[in-house]
């Protein structure tokens, strides 16, 4: 049989076995950070803004101190989001399937492509005619990596996986089309890479590397001698036109960046913990039972501190045994995947401080490189170190393919964890403890739920760590309200502003209390100081709206839906305000007062719906709103009556948000069918 068409046959196995093992992951929740990325981000609801988020880093994020510019990732948001939209009549736009089929989809390609730059590699250092099945078994072995979960599973992380593919991409240009390289082809998925993450500018480093080692055969003792200098300075050239338009596109980027926090601290401190950070992320590699989608591995502070020496130790013999395995031809392909690894590491393992000292979902790209050194040393011991011995090296080859097994299970497994909030933040409390964040997320998806003495629990924990942390103190409010103790409620609002006065939500959360306690004059102060801060923040124009609504202040609320529409052209509540607002006299025939409790307007409203009179039920239940920001049944009624209205866009919206605020709501689960049942026909 052709040779080729095994191969192909090979690699589609591959790709089955690949997707078979994350077979259980395609409806897993968003998490973390997709909150306010995807979840909160009113700009990826309409396809229009594409080109906004090429010019505006302040689409990619509702959180002003997240909005770093990568439109390629806000794009590839917004096509899944009309995919979910107008494809499965998902009328929220947020089922979670086209996103997972986005990241994996962009996986598959990686691995694919890992094909072609593993063979080029192999080529370069073995003559015998097997490196196409080392390449594939490279592409399981990566594929199956269970430290990778962490990154296609968190749907965010698609910058990550785009980065990677943009990088492996440009090598696979470069290495299977040498004649083109003189057009600089290779050039175009960096270049589009940039748009994603800024961690493609490791390409141009990576190529030198490449260029150097492998195809130039040289070792890191040529560098010793003159002559070895020169050809190392010749590779330099070689990477030099990737080197200087991606740096260029670098700084374009921060230029772009207005504000982005990265959250660290001690650049010194964080430098110094990375070589045990290192060491972490290898053993992941091989042992990956202690993953964690937050880790709580403090940084290095102390000379007096183990692991300042331990990670020291084990990154010099990490950078010795490059050096050794660099020396013979066999061995360099070897000695470049830990090049490789190390590289990618520089921007998250190096002197940029971010928030985490470590995150594993941050070797995707770095442990390609452990691969390529992983199936170099499986392809010299089948060649050459038990080239006689036949039991000795299929046996070698045996335990390898069950470890990838194991690795098959892990996965599979740890896809389990990132199912729901609930399951992945119980399992960050288990595997990181002492992380303050994991603890709070934990106690709010218990709150979600109505645990409140176990919610409370898992707050006081994660204030024990992290004292400070202002969405933690948001919570805490949160909570405190829900039981009725408006006294302490009202001080984790005000605890959170002086956390975090520069952040919107402490703004939004709190003006949120004033308006559901009557403080209506106050709500609107702090929720307009919230706006100053970030202008796009959706709910806490909703807010701003429904405080107009109630003050039956039409030209601001006229003025206020109007902006919100510029922003956001098709938003259900908007466009609802605006229709309030440019005819009051619908609204004014609900009589509202100070006096009425939210019970009373959702009452109204009923006898409005029995009464036929949709619209008016419509404006009663968005006054109950106006009283009770949270109120489930009200959206539910409103969702009731714009089915009867035939606008079933909105009353999916409505009954979504109902199903959001209370998940067990089987009457909004009905009339949610019956919206997305209607909007099929």
């Amino acid at each position: 049989m052709n040779q080729r068409l095994i191969v192909t046959a090979l690699l589609a196995f591959v790709l089955g076995i690949i997707a078979l093992t994350y077979s259980n992951h395609f409806h897993n929740d968003f998490h973390f950070d997709d909150a306010h990325t995807v979840r909160d981000n009113g700009y990826i609801r309409d396809l229009k803004n594409i080109p906004l988020f090429f010019t505006d880093c302040a689409t990619s994020s509702a959180m002003p101190s997240h909005q770093g510019y990568r439109p390629l990732v806000t794009t590839t948001l917004a096509i899944d989001y009309w995919l979910s939209k107008n494809t499965t009549k998902d009328q929220d736009g947020y089922n979670v399937l086209w996103y997972h089929l986005s990241n994996f989809s962009w996986f598959l390609m990686i691995v694919v492509l890992m094909y072609f730059v593993q063979r080029k590699i192999y080529n370069y250092a073995f003559e015998e005619k097997y490196n196409h099945y080392f390449a594939l078994l490279g592409c399981l072995w990566y594929g199956l990596t269970t430290a990778n979960a962490e990154t296609v599973n968190y749907i965010i992380s698609r910058s990550d996986i785009l980065s990677t593919l943009a990088i492996i991409a440009s090598f696979a240009v470069y290495t299977e089309f040498p004649k083109w390289r003189k057009y600089y082809l290779y050039l175009l998925p960096a270049i589009i890479g940039m748009f994603a993450k800024e961690t493609t500018i490791m390409f141009a480093p990576a190529l030198i590397a490449y260029d150097f080692m492998i195809e130039k055969q040289k070792s890191f003792s040529d560098l010793f001698s003159v002559k070895g200098l020169k050809t190392f300075f010749k590779s330099i050239v070689v990477g030099l036109p990737a080197l200087v338009i991606c740096v260029a596109l670098a700084i374009f980027a921060m230029k772009m960046t207005k504000v982005f926090e990265m959250g660290g601290y001690s650049t010194l401190f964080y430098a110094v913990s990375q070589p045990y950070i290192i060491l972490h992320y290898v053993t992941q590699f091989f042992f990956p039972f202690g993953l964690s989608a937050d880790t709580d591995i403090p940084m290095v502070v102390s000379l007096n501190d183990d692991r300042l020496f331990i990670g020291f130790a084990f990154l010099i013999g990490l950078i010795i045994l490059a050096f050794k395995t660099s020396e013979t031809k066999q061995w360099r392909p070897f000695s470049f995947g830990l090049v490789w690894f190390l590289l990618m590491l520089l921007p998250t393992s190096s002197f940029i401080a971010l928030a985490e000292v470590t995150n594993d979902h941050r070797v995707f790209l770095p442990y390609i490189g452990l691969i390529i050194s992983m199936i170099t040393l499986l392809a010299n011991l089948y060649y050459y170190l038990l080239k006689e011995k036949v039991v000795l090296k299929y046996g070698v080859l045996g335990i390898t393919l069950l470890a990838i097994s194991g690795y098959a299970y892990g996965t599979h497994q740890r896809n389990k964890i990132w199912k729901t909030d609930e399951t992945l933040w119980k399992d960050v409390t288990e595997k990181s403890p002492n992380n303050g964040r994991g603890w709070m997320n934990y106690g709010l998806n218990l709150m979600s739920k109505g645990d409140y003495t176990n919610a409370e629990y898992a707050y006081n924990k994660a204030l024990e760590k992290a004292p400070r942390y202002y969405i933690l103190h948001i919570n805490m409010g949160v909570l405190k309200d829900a039981q009725g103790k408006k006294t302490e409620a009202e001080q984790y609002y005000k605890n959170a502003l002086s956390y975090g006065p520069n952040y919107v939500e402490p703004y939004y959360y709190y003006a949120r209390f004033l308006f559901n306690s009557g403080r209506v004059e106050e709500a609107e102060i702090y929720c307009s100081k919230g706006l100053e801060l970030f202008s796009g923040h959706l709910y806490s124009r909703y807010l701003l709206m429904d405080i107009y609504n109630y003050q039956k202040n039409w030209n601001k609320l006229l003025q206020t839906a109007q902006a919100t529409l510029s922003m956001y052209p098709d938003d259900p509540k908007a466009k609802m305000y605006l229709a309030i607002a440019q005819d009051p006299s619908a609204a004014s025939s609900i009589s509202v007062n100070k006096t009425q409790t939210a019970v009373d307007l959702l009452n109204q409203s009923l006898a409005y719906y029995s009464a036929g009179k949709y619209r008016e039920c419509i404006d009663a239940c968005f006054a109950a709103i106006g009283v009770k920001a949270d109120y489930p049944e009200a959206y539910n009624n409103i969702c009731s009556a714009y089915n009867q209205l035939g606008i079933y866009d909105s009353a999916v919206w409505a009954c979504s948000k109902a199903i959001e605020l209370k998940p067990d709501f089987p009457l909004a689960k009905n009339n949610l069918k019956w919206a997305k049942d209607q909007l099929k026909k």
